[in-house]
Protein backbone atom coordinates (compact mmCIF):
# COMPACT_ATOMS: atom_id res chain seq x y z
CA UNK A 1 0.00 0.00 0.00
CA UNK A 2 1.28 3.39 -1.04
CA UNK A 3 -0.57 6.65 -0.29
CA UNK A 4 0.50 10.22 -1.07
CA UNK A 5 -0.01 13.04 1.28
CA UNK A 6 -0.54 16.57 -0.96
CA UNK A 7 -1.15 19.96 1.03
CA UNK A 8 -4.04 22.31 -0.39
CA UNK A 9 -1.86 23.68 -3.18
CA UNK A 10 -0.95 20.40 -4.56
CA UNK A 11 1.94 19.75 -3.18
CA UNK A 12 3.35 16.28 -1.98
CA UNK A 13 4.15 16.90 1.54
CA UNK A 14 4.43 12.96 2.73
CA UNK A 15 4.34 9.88 1.15
CA UNK A 16 2.96 6.72 3.45
CA UNK A 17 4.26 3.11 2.39
CA UNK A 18 4.22 -0.64 3.95
CA UNK A 19 6.22 -3.24 2.91
CA UNK A 20 4.43 -6.09 0.91
CA UNK A 21 6.08 -8.42 3.71
CA UNK A 22 3.93 -6.11 6.54
CA UNK A 23 7.55 -5.87 8.47
CA UNK A 24 6.97 -2.00 8.72
CA UNK A 25 5.38 0.89 7.90
CA UNK A 26 7.24 3.94 6.49
CA UNK A 27 7.32 7.82 5.99
CA UNK A 28 8.53 9.80 3.50
CA UNK A 29 8.26 13.40 4.94
CA UNK A 30 8.98 16.08 1.75
CA UNK A 31 9.53 19.80 2.23
CA UNK A 32 8.44 22.37 5.13
CA UNK A 33 5.84 20.50 7.53
CA UNK A 34 3.86 21.88 9.63
CA UNK A 35 1.83 20.57 13.18
CA UNK A 36 -1.19 20.20 10.90
CA UNK A 37 0.81 17.92 8.05
CA UNK A 38 2.49 15.99 10.89
CA UNK A 39 -1.20 15.45 12.48
CA UNK A 40 -2.46 14.46 9.20
CA UNK A 41 0.65 11.94 8.28
CA UNK A 42 0.65 10.43 11.73
CA UNK A 43 -2.81 10.12 11.30
CA UNK A 44 -2.37 8.18 7.89
CA UNK A 45 -0.05 5.93 9.03
CA UNK A 46 -1.96 5.24 12.36
CA UNK A 47 -5.02 4.14 9.98
CA UNK A 48 -2.30 1.77 8.48
CA UNK A 49 -1.66 0.35 11.59
CA UNK A 50 -4.92 -0.30 12.87
CA UNK A 51 -5.74 -1.72 9.26
CA UNK A 52 -2.83 -4.41 10.14
CA UNK A 53 -0.40 -3.89 13.08
CA UNK A 54 3.60 -4.26 12.29
CA UNK A 55 6.56 -3.99 14.71
CA UNK A 56 8.29 -1.59 12.80
CA UNK A 57 7.89 1.97 11.30
CA UNK A 58 10.57 3.85 9.48
CA UNK A 59 10.53 7.90 9.05
CA UNK A 60 12.62 9.15 6.47
CA UNK A 61 13.75 13.07 7.01
CA UNK A 62 16.12 12.44 3.86
CA UNK A 63 13.60 14.97 2.15
CA UNK A 64 12.57 17.03 4.63
CA UNK A 65 13.30 20.92 5.12
CA UNK A 66 13.06 22.88 8.37
CA UNK A 67 11.95 21.91 11.84
CA UNK A 68 9.12 20.11 13.17
CA UNK A 69 9.50 20.64 16.75
CA UNK A 70 5.81 21.90 16.72
CA UNK A 71 4.73 18.67 16.11
CA UNK A 72 6.99 17.11 18.97
CA UNK A 73 4.30 16.97 21.73
CA UNK A 74 1.35 15.73 19.92
CA UNK A 75 3.62 12.68 18.72
CA UNK A 76 4.49 12.09 22.36
CA UNK A 77 1.09 12.50 23.47
CA UNK A 78 -0.63 10.68 20.84
CA UNK A 79 0.54 9.22 18.24
CA UNK A 80 3.32 7.30 20.13
CA UNK A 81 0.79 5.45 22.35
CA UNK A 82 -1.70 4.26 19.47
CA UNK A 83 1.59 3.35 17.18
CA UNK A 84 3.09 1.17 20.52
CA UNK A 85 -0.44 -0.16 20.56
CA UNK A 86 -1.12 -1.04 16.91
CA UNK A 87 1.96 -3.37 17.67
CA UNK A 88 4.68 -0.62 17.08
CA UNK A 89 7.97 -1.75 18.58
CA UNK A 90 10.72 -0.41 16.70
CA UNK A 91 11.33 3.11 15.16
CA UNK A 92 14.17 3.62 13.03
CA UNK A 93 14.97 7.32 11.78
CA UNK A 94 16.64 8.55 8.63
CA UNK A 95 18.50 11.61 8.88
CA UNK A 96 17.57 14.22 6.84
CA UNK A 97 20.45 16.91 5.77
CA UNK A 98 19.48 19.90 7.95
CA UNK A 99 20.50 21.01 11.36
CA UNK A 100 16.83 21.93 12.17
CA UNK A 101 15.14 18.57 11.56
CA UNK A 102 18.20 16.92 13.61
CA UNK A 103 17.34 18.85 16.59
CA UNK A 104 13.67 18.51 16.26
CA UNK A 105 14.30 14.50 16.19
CA UNK A 106 16.57 15.19 19.22
CA UNK A 107 13.49 16.59 20.96
CA UNK A 108 11.69 13.66 20.26
CA UNK A 109 13.73 11.07 20.96
CA UNK A 110 14.79 12.56 23.95
CA UNK A 111 11.14 11.55 24.77
CA UNK A 112 10.35 8.78 22.88
CA UNK A 113 13.86 6.33 23.55
CA UNK A 114 11.79 4.98 26.41
CA UNK A 115 9.03 4.29 24.74
CA UNK A 116 10.21 2.59 21.39
CA UNK A 117 13.49 1.18 20.74
CA UNK A 118 14.87 3.99 18.32
CA UNK A 119 18.21 3.46 15.97
CA UNK A 120 19.36 6.49 13.59
CA UNK A 121 20.34 5.75 9.83
CA UNK A 122 22.00 7.68 6.97
CA UNK A 123 20.50 5.51 4.74
CA UNK A 124 17.18 3.75 4.12
CA UNK A 125 18.51 0.73 2.96
CA UNK A 126 20.34 0.12 6.53
CA UNK A 127 17.37 1.23 8.52
CA UNK A 128 14.95 -1.21 6.30
CA UNK A 129 17.42 -3.87 6.66
CA UNK A 130 17.23 -2.96 10.77
CA UNK A 131 13.38 -3.57 10.27
CA UNK A 132 13.12 -6.58 8.56
CA UNK A 133 15.63 -8.12 10.94
CA UNK A 134 13.63 -6.64 14.41
CA UNK A 135 10.02 -7.98 12.37
CA UNK A 136 11.45 -12.14 12.32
Amino acid sequence: MYKELRKANGDVFCEVRRTPDNSFVATNWIGLQSLETVMIGGKQTLAMLQEKSCKGFLNSNRELVGPWEIAVNWLIQKWVPQAKAHGVRYYAYVQGPGIYGRRSFNAFYELAKHELEIKVFSEESEAEAWLREKAR
